[in-house]
């Protein structure tokens, strides 16, 4: 089937710098989401036999764990970023996962079977939707009546000091450029137009539980600030920089790190919601 995105922000984004840098980055976001992660499984409950749609799976970590889970069922993973299904195929072929498969997908518009699936779920990947009534309207298609919905989505942006700690925020405390403004992976941080978009969607038994799970985001400070220096906003930042201006933007960046510091790593807090509801 022809790749359709109507989301092409998004995907051009998911299939360039963004979607590099999560490969390249892929076992530090593993052991970073790790424990949320768990918690999102343990809520879907996935039984033998089951089959499982995963959305906006990325390097397909949450697949896998649900084909694990599902045995004898299936595990199918979507993703609009073609070089993240790639390196999540790679992955599940090498960890000898046979149940799991991936596809390059918008969940907005793609044409998933109706009703074939027992279990959508989803570790951070439906704050992307152009258009979230279509795209939860279009998954509750693909589960069967009776089906579950678990997804973790972020809560506040000031809850979670992973997004705030890096080279934009500090270049914007320092008048270097302008404060970032809102970002999609926020959207869905308010628990009233989430159940609005769900119900109207055709889900029911909507509950929201807290996940609060610390994240070891590096081994040290160092660790740490490289990655944050490697990624595509730092490194767009950092070019247009000065030598000295550069210099005092990373120590700034190094001190915020400073206060996560712990033994053993540098950990954050990771505040998010989980969210489960059936197909009615």
């Amino acid at each position: 089937m022809p790749f359709v995105t109507v989301n092409a922000e998004q995907a051009e984004d998911w299939n360039g710098a963004s979607g590099r840098e999560f490969i390249e980055q892929h076992a530090r976001h593993e052991r970073m989401l790790g424990r949320l992660t768990a918690r999102l499984l343990a809520a879907a409950q996935i039984r033998d036999g089951e089959n499982v749609l995963d959305i906006g799976c990325g390097c397909g970590d949450t697949t896998i764990l649900a084909a694990r889970a599902a045995g004898s069922g299936q595990a199918l993973g979507a993703d609009f970023s073609r070089i993240q299904v790639a390196e999540a195929r790679r992955l599940a072929a090498r960890a000898g996962v046979a149940n799991a498969r991936f596809e390059v997908a918008d969940a907005q518009v793609h044409s998933f079977e109706a009703g074939v699936f027992d279990v959508v779920l989803s570790s951070f990947g439906v704050m992307f939707f152009d258009d979230p009534a279509a795209a939860f309207g279009n998954l509750r298609k693909a589960l069967r009546r009776g089906g579950r919905l678990a997804f973790l989505c972020w809560r506040t942006l000031e809850e979670n000091p992973v997004f705030t700690t890096g080279f934009a925020e500090a270049a914007a405390v320092l008048g270097l450029r302008e404060l970032p403004g809102p970002s999609a992976a926020f959207s869905l941080a308010g628990t009233g137009r989430v159940s609005e978009l769900l119900s109207g969607a055709g889900f029911g038994g909507i509950e929201f539980a807290k996940a609060d799970e610390p994240m070891i985001v590096g081994r040290d400070v160092a660790d740490v600030l490289e990655y944050e220096r490697a990624s595509p906003t730092a490194t767009e930042i950092l070019t247009g920089l000065s030598q000295g201006q550069a210099a005092e933007l990373t120590r700034q960046v190094r001190d915020r790190l400073m206060a996560y510091a712990l033994p053993d790593g540098v950990t954050m807090p990771g505040a998010a919601w989980l969210v489960t509801a059936q197909a009615v």
